[in-house]
């Protein structure tokens, strides 16, 4: 007896395998649909990093600046044969090096998600990390993580800070809600010198942000960005004495969202 023949649903409108797909099938706040959704090409626009540079980062990609004595733009380090980028906010107290992608393409009507792995060199003690997206770049995008007050109209970063305390959390702003802090939740890593831990903060156009440590889900916080203010990926260090050298460094970067349909010709320059 043959076998029976394989029926797919009609072709016409039909796109199984679409972001829209998997979010009905896995719910938006999954983590598995965060990473399977970078699976969908056809529907996704997306950025993968590994930092294989000789030095410098390349400017059509990354623009890096710094603000302190001693401290160092972001740079390419191939003392590892995967690739890093390095900064260096020098020994000012709030000295920094600030990393932002060159171009702001992410909105968070596409809902857009980025991935990193990252770890600072140097001592955590004295010193705040900031990794996310923002709509510039600036000396950091909160002042303070406690009580956070914005540099920056619509960003959502997590961040460490330890004039506050040792603890990761997530502060978002937007132009519609004021700036608010939501701590980690669960069982979260005690964050050690020369220690990797991989963060994911996803956006969507309801103006939530979810963040996730090392795969766990650690937070969200519904007053994020505005849904189509355009964003890029931001990386920060910033010293908080002015004794040592603070450093940050990333192994990797990856970030996705839904690819805009193209208007107009889109084969003319």
């Amino acid at each position: 007896m043959p076998e029976p023949m394989v029926q797919f649903p009609p072709t016409t409108g039909y796109r199984p395998f679409t972001r829209a797909h998997l979010r009905r099938r896995y719910g938006p706040s999954n983590p598995l649909y965060e990473i399977l959704e970078t699976l969908i090409g056809v529907d996704v626009l997306e950025i993968n990093d590994d930092f294989l540079y000789a030095t410098t980062l390349p400017t059509d990609l990354w623009t890096v600046t710094n603000n302190g004595t001693g401290a160092a733009n972001f740079v390419a380090s191939v003392a590892s044969s995967n690739g890093i980028a390095l900064g260096d906010a020098g020994t000012d107290d709030n000295g920094d090096a600030r990393m932002i992608s060159a171009s702001t393409p992410y909105t968070a009507n596409r809902r857009p998600t980025v991935l990193g792995r990252l770890g600072q060199n140097s001592a955590v003690a004295s010193s705040k990390f900031e990794f996310g997206f923002i709509d510039a770049a600036g000396a950091g995008a909160v002042l303070v993580k406690d009580t956070p007050t914005s540099t920056r109209t619509d960003y959502a970063v997590i961040i460490r800070d330890t004039d506050d305390d040792t603890n990761v959390g997530l502060v978002t702003d937007g132009g519609t809600d004021a700036v608010g802090l939501v701590a980690s939740t669960g069982s979260t890593p005690t964050h050690a010198t020369q220690t990797w831990y991989t963060y994911m903060l996803a956006l969507n156009e309801n103006r939530e942000a979810v963040f996730y440590i090392d795969g766990g889900f650690a937070g969200i916080r519904r007053a994020g960005p505005d849904a189509t203010v355009r964003l890029g990926i931001w990386f920060y260090i910033q010293n908080r004495d002015n004794v040592d050298n603070r450093t940050l460094s990333i192994d990797w970067v990856k970030a996705w969202q839904e690819r805009v349909p193209f208007s107009g010709n889109a084969f003319t320059t």
